[in-house]
């Protein structure tokens, strides 16, 4: 009897605080650690004493924020159908926290980095949305939604460039006096010291070094549009990089270590010669210079020796590279010729001669990648006057399908910098400049979509056509002498429509606006340029807009134009 009550009350003294403190662990927050029982509140804590001598009974319990949550590709699906109607009901917040979460769940569908990009942009986060428009176009990159944001991202990024080049020069001294990236290299525009016909060439050969440099495992290299924009800012836009003192303050401005440029000349007839300096925007007079020279018609060989020359000056061996790097970018003098004239064009926001010169290129060598993307990604002279809201709207109206699923991987991520920039920005924004990606973005679509009372192409043809989108097409007067090229980039709410208009080959109208409705298959409008005004009248499909603009104040008063266009968006574009 006397061993039995020993027995209790050491059962009593032991097992009863060791079951209580166990209780009690559980009810404190999940993410307990040996940290936390450092300091207990009681130096003889029951607890503190169990936790040093059974931590493993807490170490063995998963908290249940570490749980993960496995869903099914149909749920998956659902949740992503479920953020995009609240954000075409108008929730944003809430959209934003369902798209969020199921871009970790379900990354290979691209209808989250579109929405999410819609939402970004809208709160004014632009470098985030320009990041997740970025990704959506390199998991979508032919569908016309993606066209639609590659000019987008042009305007966007073009924008990011010149906030950052103010910024910059109104920095000055803290930047110069601050650390640059030793992996970070920009690359400046070859000056030519040869004929006059290598003129152009400067920015065509930069950009190749661009592409080429980027493929460089660990190298980060500068978007040529924000080298651009800060050289404009510092008055240097047109003369370039020509003071050897002057490159190393621009390599500091940028945060880049390295600054490449060069300068190329024909010293015979048919003979090439490329030279390369990189400087280190540390140590001011410190640079290398190194050549090359070949024949004319060998100028690619020549860039990617020059490409080789820069990276093992910083470290790199060419044998080691991707195959990406060592890839030809054309082989024709006259379409890196246009491309280059197009580079020069798009930094001037000439946007419209740009798509011009890019398509110029491509009718040469219709294998020039760059020269393509360059393309697909300029927007219209037009869409110059845009601001984000309006963006929003158009791309509101149509809408990246939400089941559908991406050509990149699930793990696909866009390489993250202070600008977020990324893959495709590399490609697009560090190329040809203002461009991207997304751009990385090309033309608005029109004749599809809409808001959730609308019905989809599929159910049939709709009450009221939506025109948002960019056209494109020529007008030619009643008497037929005269004619010239029209586009309109458009954006209709219900059955308004506003939009700007580009005409050329009129004295009379050039740029102006367009305000409308919509009734049926019919558009009636008016158009506003300068004192001059017009009114434009025409019968649509999803793809034609044809009809009649009459001048109806101004000089020209009482001119009747035929107008013809076309909504813009198929992958080989032709503007």
């Amino acid at each position: 009897m006397f061993i039995g009550i020993v027995c209790l009350m050491i059962y009593c003294m032991v097992g009863y605080p060791i079951s209580n403190s166990i209780d009690v662990g559980a009810s404190e927050p999940a993410n307990i650690s040996m940290e936390r029982f450092q300091l207990p509140s009681h130096p003889t804590s029951t607890s503190f004493r169990t936790a040093q001598v059974f931590p493993e009974m807490f170490e063995k319990t998963p908290p249940p924020a570490e749980e993960t949550v496995k869903l099914s590709e149909k749920e998956k699906k659902k949740l992503v159908e479920q953020g995009e109607a609240q954000y075409q009901k108008g929730d944003r917040g809430q959209a934003k926290k369902t798209l969020e979460y199921a871009k970790e769940v379900f990354p290979s569908i691209y209808a989250v980095p579109y929405y999410l990009g819609l939402i970004y942009l809208e709160e004014g986060r632009r470098s985030d949305a320009i990041a997740e428009w970025h990704q959506y176009v390199l998991m979508d990159p032919e569908s016309e939604d993606s066209l639609k944001v590659r000019k987008y991202l042009t305007l966007l990024i073009r924008e990011e460039a010149v906030e950052y080049a103010k910024q910059a020069v109104a920095n000055e001294a803290a930047l110069l006096r601050g650390p640059v990236a030793d992996n970070t290299v920009a690359v400046s525009t070859f000056k030519n010291l040869g004929s006059e016909n290598l003129e152009p060439l400067g920015k065509g050969i930069a950009a190749m070094l661009i592409h080429d440099l980027s493929q460089v495992p660990d190298l980060q290299v500068v978007e040529r549009v924000k080298l651009q924009a800060l050289l404009e800012e510092m008055n240097l836009g047109t003369s370039g990089l020509v003071d050897q003192k002057t490159i190393p303050k621009v390599g500091k401005l940028l945060k880049a270590k390295h600054v490449a440029t060069g300068n190329i000349a024909d010293i015979k007839e048919e003979n090439l010669q490329i030279f390369s300096e990189v400087f280190d925007a540390e140590q001011i007079g410190s640079f290398d210079t190194l050549g090359v020279q070949g024949a004319m018609k060998e100028f690619y060989h020549l860039e990617k020796m020059i490409a080789c020359i820069i990276i093992e000056g910083l470290g790199h061996y060419c044998s080691k590279m991707p195959d990406a790097f060592g890839k030809i970018h054309t082989k024709s003098l006259a379409a890196l010729t246009a491309f280059s004239v197009g580079l020069d064009y798009l930094d001037q926001e000439k946007y419209d001669e740009a798509r011009e010169e890019f398509q110029k290129a491509l009718d040469e060598d219709p294998k020039f990648d760059l020269a393509e993307e360059a393309l697909m990604s300029t927007p219209l002279t037009s869409m110059l006057l845009m601001t984000p809201s309006q963006m929003i709207i158009a791309l509101s109206y149509s809408g990246a399908s939400s089941t559908a699923l991406g050509s990149a991987s699930d793990d696909a991520t866009v390489a993250g910098d202070d600008d977020g920039m990324g893959v495709v920005g590399v490609t697009t924004a560090g190329i040809i400049g203002a461009a991207v990606i997304g751009g990385i973005a090309a033309a608005i679509g029109g004749g599809g979509g809409g808001d959730d009372s609308s019905p989809s192409p599929s159910a049939g043809q709709p009450s009221v056509l939506n025109l948002s989108g960019d056209w494109v097409g020529t007008w030619s007067d009643s008497s037929g002498t005269d004619s010239g090229n029209i586009s309109l980039s458009l954006i209709q709410n219900n059955t308004s429509v506003t939009g700007n208009v580009s005409i050329t080959g009129s004295e009379c109208i050039s740029t102006g606006t367009l305000s409308g409705t919509v009734s049926g298959n019919t558009l009636v409008s008016n158009i506003v340029t300068g004192s001059d005004t017009a009114s434009f009248n025409a019968n649509c499909t999803d793809t034609s807009m044809n009809g009649t603009l009459e001048v109806t104040s101004g000089p020209c008063a009482g001119d009747t134009w035929t107008v013809a266009t076309s909504i813009t968006g198929s992958v080989n574009i032709k503007w």
